[in-house]
């Protein structure tokens, strides 16, 4: 996910924080409703503490689009405003949602589609909007319905059914009284209508015919079947004992298997316990041999640490050390930090340690305060010691616009360096990002590696003070410094001294 702006919680409008938690599900429901192209015109605001921070899954190089570059991008702004128009009276619509969870914040997506002003656009032409900040206008001045409710299930038919099952059951009661019931009177039915209702139609009466005698035929009785029946019950049971005996050589065929497959587990976790008891000594022997190979390199080097060059050896073959501070004063420095400001406390500490280093080293400065670039106040010789302090002094963010040329910074300071031949130390104090318009989208972890890749001899440690700072602990961690965050005054001047300890004492006359 990429991330084309952050601001203050405060700064973002309740609607866009309503929504929040289901802005990846509003993707995915816009891009089934209404197409691929329609998803994600609105960057997914994601609340990370005291700040929004807002993604978006395409990629490429981002520019925000304002008054000055608008002509430009008039193109991918009309582009935007039909998009956004089209959702918006998706959203205003009855239609409801495939996803019928997200009823519940249809209203705050809609108002945030409809007062999102600030966009950017992505590979000069993909428009993403940023959702709705505080004091916004709104788009359009459509009414924004409530989220569309999910339609009630049908109800059943079963009183007319009810009805219907007891007219027929009525009619077949009918029919039976009628048709069917022993009548009390002697006669068929038929023959009691007639008498009823006067049939006086002549009856033609038949001659009986004179019945012949039925000789009835003897009766053969069956022959018993006792021999068959216990014919029978002898297959029968022949039949279950060949059953019982199938069912026992199965379960005993099932036994075997079962304690087999239980020798072959046993055998199998003791055969794993086995290898991981080896895999686990060697490990440990391997673990024991680095270990010591590691004391052994570390008191090498300690041992060669302690034997200090001739300063006129490092002056002849040029490995004399280097230090340079990159000093931020940005306006942000100004912000109370305990007693004191975050400048006055930071200046302190540059100037303890500026007394600490070994008198043959040369300092530089770089100033990082005022946009485009950074200034770069030179190298100041040790003799020169009190030119560098007044002007550290003289650091003031009120001298230009007060932003923070954090890339430029590090870059200049690269410069002033060696770097390949001989050591040398940069130290950057800062208290956040770059917030220069060309340079702020850059990734300050990349620059640092490019640095590391040139100059690998240069360690880059880093004092970083405030809250925004997470970014920029990797400048140290790519050119092979040390990160140090203090949490007031006192422990900025102790990091700076750890920061500038190997270069307290560098040679000997």
């Amino acid at each position: 996910m990429l991330r084309i702006y952050r601001c203050k919680r405060q700064e973002v409008s309740p609607q866009v924080l309503a929504y929040a938690p289901h802005a990846a599900q509003w993707d995915r429901e816009i891009e089934l409703q209404l197409g691929q192209e329609y998803s994600a015109i609105l960057a997914q605001p994601v609340v990370d503490g005291e700040y929004v921070n807002f993604l978006t899954p395409k990629s490429g190089e981002q520019i925000e689009v304002d008054s000055s570059n608008k002509n430009q991008f008039a193109k991918a702004s009309e582009l935007l405003e039909k998009r956004k128009q089209h959702v918006y009276n998706f959203l205003i619509s009855d239609k409801p949602l495939i996803n019928s969870e997200l009823s519940s914040s249809r209203a705050d997506y809609a108002y945030a589609v409809a007062h999102a002003e600030k966009f950017f656009v992505l590979q000069n032409e993909i428009p993403v909007a940023v959702g709705a900040l505080l004091n916004a206008k709104p788009v359009w001045l459509n009414p924004i319905p409530a989220a569309v409710a999910a339609i009630p299930p049908k109800k059943g038919c079963l009183l007319p059914f009810l009805l219907l099952l007891l007219f027929l059951l009525l009619l077949l009661g009918l029919l039976w009284w009628f048709f069917l019931r022993p009548w009390p009177m002697e006669g068929t039915l038929k023959e009691r209508f007639n008498d009823l209702f006067g049939n006086n139609t002549e009856q033609i009466v038949e001659p009986a015919l004179p019945q012949e005698e039925v000789k009835e035929e003897p009766v053969v009785q069956p022959e018993p079947k006792e021999d068959e029946e216990k014919k029978a019950l002898e297959e029968k049971l022949k039949e279950e004992e060949a059953k019982r005996l199938a069912l026992e050589e199965e379960l005993k065929a099932k036994k075997e298997a079962e304690e087999k497959a239980e020798q072959e587990r046993l055998a199998a976790e003791a055969l794993k316990k086995k290898q991981e008891e080896e895999a686990a000594q060697l490990a440990a022997k391997k673990k024991a041999e680095a270990e010591a190979k590691k004391k052994a390199e570390e008191a090498k080097k300690q041992a060669n640490a302690k034997k200090v060059p001739k300063c006129k050896t490092l002056k002849e073959q040029g490995k004399m050390p280097q230090m340079a501070i990159a000093f931020d004063g940005s306006e942000s420095m100004q912000m109370r930090y305990g007693y004191t400001t975050r400048l006055k406390a930071a200046k302190s500490a540059a100037k303890d340690l500026i007394g600490s280093v070994d008198k043959n080293v040369s300092i530089g400065l770089v100033e990082i305060n005022g946009c485009p670039a950074a200034k770069n106040r030179g190298f100041f010789a040790p003799a020169r010691r009190s030119a560098l302090l007044g002007s550290i002094d003289s650091i003031n963010p009120y001298a230009y616009d007060g932003k923070t040329p954090l890339v430029n910074g590090l870059n200049e300071l690269s410069k002033m360096l060696d770097g390949k031949n001989s050591d040398a130390v940069g130290i950057l104090i800062s208290d956040g990002e770059d917030t220069c318009p060309f340079t702020s989208k850059m990734n300050v972890c990349t620059v640092a590696q490019r640095i590391h890749e040139r100059q690998p001899k240069l360690k880059i440690h880093t004092i970083l003070i405030g809250d925004s700072i997470d970014s920029a602990a990797c400048i140290a961690r790519n050119t092979g410094g040390q990160v140090f965050k203090p949490k007031d005054a006192k422990q900025i001047e102790s990091f700076l001294k750890q920061a500038g300890a190997s270069l307290k004492k560098v040679c000997e006359d």
